[in-house]
């Protein structure tokens, strides 16, 4: 019998990226991060992983099932093995590890399981089913996997009965150095795991009913949804039907509909009115309807003096009560201070792993599949924009930068979930992005020249911009030119299914296939379409408010 979880078994195509452009700087950021990245390749008794990197030697739940699966552009094994290796070591009872890490020298694989550390795991999942040359097998291992965790989920906690599930401890988000749990007396050395089954006591204002966790359950349910469908077992309907329980439970129970936003509640079920990224979270789970992103990236994210810094996404909205990058950038340093938390030794540093203010890589991350869940295409290149402008003022991929300066903290360099989030948005802006056998091809306007080839499912797609025009290419046969700022979304033949619209004020397209030259304007975040060879309107999705 096939051992599904050994990626020996399969039969798996290679991938690779290629990126050249004549933006000097912007060249040296893509082969540094290249060659970082191999760096943070393991094996893991037998798996061979990507860590998340610099100084972190594991991997979690919160970070490399999705930073596996964007690696799978340059190396499908590994990134399947970001997946099979919390499959692995899922406990009978349905929880996945909250850390697995490896030391050959001393005990080899050893799985935590005294906390939860998030959980983006189920789309990514998904996704490299495709890229497994679409294993049955794969897909019932992740069934069952996604049921069992999702009832784990629900069977443990919620533990007031309230249909909301729940957050017991700093690790089962990973959001150290938050300052809601500083100042309400929540630290990793004391509250940095919980195991049990029944919830914590004396732990500040915990258990948090969290947006978040409801946001994995509906990612799970939804996926499980997709799997239904594709197996023919009879219950997608069932699945369907589960998750517009949690999302209708989330909207009523931890949406603002006034704020615009999604809010924890404390332990005793009352609001706790603290801005953060756990929105792009919830996004990137899928959890909001169309009207609350639009919302939300209107009113917040696309709001300077909240989301939208110099360098964005800060952890904390920059003008919120609990805002602290440091004491020279900080709306409540004096209280911090005061309650001599600053001080105290915690089990990271504050000043480069804090989710209090900083922008964290891993932030940055999410909001690409975020924001493409709802179609704002335009937000992404003004987000990729913003973060390349960023970086090229660093020395290194960390996980922590000013969001006013974009200067980084600390000296580190190989921070995983930053390269990687720079490697999409790269592919985003420049290039070729593949998932779920589609492809989205884009080209932005630039003065230098630019090449950007992505090899996977045993096909070469290729973007050439050259002299302001762009080229794709399929397997080095051209199979249409399109403008710049625009998105072309294909199958892996290269049949046009959508034209986005990407920049952020109307402006004129064209696309010419099969040597016919179509032209028309198109509005930021438009989804246009081809038929009869006519370009007709689909959907227009809101850009600041215009929709």
């Amino acid at each position: 019998m096939k051992d599904v979880l050994n990626s020996n078994s399969y039969s798996l195509s290679k991938s690779a990226v290629t990126f050249k452009t004549e933006d000097k700087r912007l060249q040296e950021l893509f082969d540094h991060a290249e060659e970082k990245c191999k760096v943070n390749r393991r094996n893991f008794a037998g798996y061979d992983v990507l860590i998340e990197g610099e100084k972190y030697t594991g991997v979690w739940p919160e970070t490399q099932p999705m930073g596996g699966e964007m690696y799978a552009k340059r190396d499908i094994k590994t990134a399947l093995n970001n997946i099979l290796i919390f499959m692995r070591y899922q406990r009978r009872d349905g929880k996945i590890p909250g850390m697995i890490t490896c030391a050959p020298e001393w005990s080899g694989v050893h799985a935590y399981y005294d906390w939860m550390q998030g959980f983006f795991f189920p789309y990514p999942a998904l996704k490299m089913y495709y890229l497994t040359g679409k294993e049955n097998g794969y897909l019932k291992q992740l069934y069952n996997t996604l049921y069992d965790y999702d009832s784990y989920l629900w069977k443990y906690r919620d533990s007031d009965g309230d249909g909301c599930l729940e957050t017991w401890c700093v690790w089962d988000t990973g959001e150290d150095n938050y300052t809601l749990h500083l100042l309400n007396g929540i630290t990793a050395i004391d509250n940095g795991a919980y195991g049990d089954t029944v919830p914590p006591k004396n732990a500040g204002n915990m258990p948090y009913e969290s947006p978040q966790y409801m946001s994995y359950s509906y990612a799970c349910r939804m996926v499980l949804a997709e799997i239904s469908k594709i197996l023919g077992n009879g219950e997608t309907e069932e699945w369907l039907l589960k998750a517009k329980q949690v999302k209708d439970k989330f909207r009523e129970y931890l949406w603002d509909e006034d704020k615009k936003a999604c809010y924890l509640r404390d332990n005793k079920n009352e609001r706790i009115y603290n801005l953060t990224q756990e929105n792009i979270k919830c996004m990137y789970g899928g959890i909001f309807d169309q009207n609350m992103a639009d919302d939300f990236i209107r009113e917040h994210l696309l709001n300077e003096e909240e989301f939208f810094t110099p360098y964005p996404i800060p952890s904390i909205a920059a003008n919120d009560p609990y805002f602290y990058v440091n004491r020279e950038c900080s709306n409540c340093g004096e209280e911090l201070e005061a309650k001599g938390v600053i001080e105290r030794d915690t089990e990271a540093n504050i000043d480069n792993n804090s989710w209090s203010g900083p922008v964290n890589g891993l932030t940055c991350q999410r909001a690409i599949d975020a924001l493409l869940n709802y179609n704002h295409h335009a937000e992404i290149i003004m987000l990729g924009e913003k973060m390349i402008d960023m970086l090229r003022i660093n020395k290194g991929f960390v996980q922590n930068y000013n969001p006013f300066t974009g200067a980084q903290h600390g000296d580190g360099d190989g921070y995983g979930p930053t390269m990687l989030a720079f490697f999409e948005y790269v592919s985003l802006m420049y290039g070729v992005n593949v998932a779920y056998e589609k492809v989205l091809w884009t080209g932005i306007d630039s003065n230098c020249d630019y090449e950007y080839t992505q090899e996977i499912l045993n096909r070469r797609f290729t973007v050439e911009h050259k002299e302001g025009k762009n080229f794709a290419y399929i397997d080095g046969k051209l199979v249409f030119e399109f403008s710049n700022n625009v998105r072309i979304k294909t199958d892996l033949e290269g049949n046009i299914i959508s034209i986005f619209g990407i920049c952020e004020i109307p402006s004129e397209m064209y696309i010419s296939v099969d040597g016919i030259m179509l032209k028309t304007e198109i509005k930021p975040n438009e989804e246009l379409a081809i038929e009869d060879a006519e370009i007709k309107k689909v959907r227009k999705v809101d850009f600041k408010g215009d929709a």
